[in-house]
């Protein structure tokens, strides 16, 4: 089972096992949105309803996958260094980098590193230790199989990884409020941003495209970037006279995760397990 866990809303897919899994179900709930201290309660609250529908001989030993939104995460560039000497060395320089962008939260969050590179550095999330409390908890409680809790940021970015640029990469996931930009050049990760969307989306994604262009010295006249947006119901204009050229994805030839956010369409059924 794949989820999607976002303030307001929760998709929730089953798949059969096999060499070729086949989709045996595609929900979604919604929820009100709670203060930002306890945001995620909501969904968890309607994620538990749903994985009580499911079929108990479906549910039971199942594989759970869980992709959280952009909301609840954190992100931060982790710069490049010669190699420390092992795993606990790095997550100790990553605490320590998260630390001198976020203070003392960091105290309160879990955190996961990208694949380490010493010349390009990683990127780091960060979860509320107790969220990753209650997922693990719910999921005991139905007798699944927590294979993995995800952030979208990187689920996106691992599955259109083929169709990203090695030499620079401008990459930006929308979500309902908010945008998460992300941008590397010659391999080394140069900047990460997780912003809330205060009047206009294209505006301030335009005007963050800008600082982080100069922060990461990137001097291309045109530059492409890669727009996932699946909640907006038309895609991002190009603007005229601008370096920035937008890309949407999906396209036909390499969809969506099936569990990933979508614009609900009126003859869009549910199948429910």
């Amino acid at each position: 089972m794949q989820v999607f866990l976002a303030p307001g809303r929760v998709n929730l897919v089953g798949f059969a096992r096999g060499i070729k899994p086949m989709q045996r179900f595609r929900q979604s709930g919604t929820c009100g949105q709670a203060n930002a201290a306890s945001q995620w309660q909501a969904p968890l609250q309607v994620l538990e309803q749903m994985i009580g529908q499911v079929d108990d001989s479906f549910r039971r030993g199942a594989e759970l996958h869980i992709t959280l939104s952009n909301y609840f995460v954190r992100y931060g560039v982790i710069a490049p260094q010669s190699s420390p000497a092992n795993p606990d060395e790095l997550m100790a320089y990553a605490g320590f980098q998260m630390r001198e962008i976020y203070g003392e939260h960091v105290d309160n969050w879990e955190l996961s590193l990208g694949i380490w590179d010493p010349h390009g550095g990683t990127l780091c999330a960060a979860i509320a230790r107790d969220l990753q409390s209650e997922l693990e908890a719910l999921a005991q409680r139905h007798e699944t199989l927590l294979v993995h809790i995800e952030p979208y940021l990187a689920a996106a970015l691992d599955h259109w990884s083929k169709q990203l640029n090695d030499k620079q990469i401008w990459f930006v996931l929308v979500e309902s409020g908010r945008f998460c930009l992300v941008s590397s050049l010659d391999g080394v990760w140069c900047g990460v941003r997780n912003q809330k969307v205060v009047e206009n989306l294209q505006e301030e994604l335009l005007s963050a495209l800008v600082q982080e262009s100069i922060m990461s010295s990137s001097g291309q006249l045109t530059e492409q970037v890669y727009v996932f947006a699946p909640e907006l119901a038309r895609p991002l204009p190009d603007v005229h006279d601008s370096r920035w050229q937008f890309v949407h994805w999906p396209d036909e030839s390499y969809p969506a995760p099936a569990h990933f956010p979508w614009i609900k369409k009126v003859d869009d059924r549910q199948n429910h397990a």
